[in-house]
């Protein structure tokens, strides 16, 4: 999971998921403030929309559902694991 780049806390992923590009988190701990960067963005965007296409793939019956476990697994690790320069701080 990501955590806070000051005091090492985790951040909700709720905001992970949901939160949108321009949104900021406060860690309720050091009360730091915390955003999503440029990369994060693109990358979440390459990770859903491939997503959505497999699923449309797989409801349209031109894919196999067994074909959805890569690009689930692809777009939860982009959105909760802590790959680099993803989340920085605002304040």
């Amino acid at each position: 999971m990501i955590r806070c780049v000051t005091c090492g806390r985790r951040i909700a992923p709720r905001w992970l998921i949901l939160g949108l590009p321009w949104s900021s988190y406060t860690c309720p701990d050091c009360g730091s403030v915390l955003g999503g960067t440029v990369l994060r963005f693109a990358l979440t965007s390459v990770a859903v929309g491939a997503l959505g296409i497999v699923v449309i793939g797989v409801i349209k019956g031109r894919m196999a559902p067994a074909t959805l476990i890569p690009p689930l697994a692809f777009a939860l690790a982009v959105f909760l694991l802590p790959l680099p320069r993803q989340i920085k701080r605002l304040a």
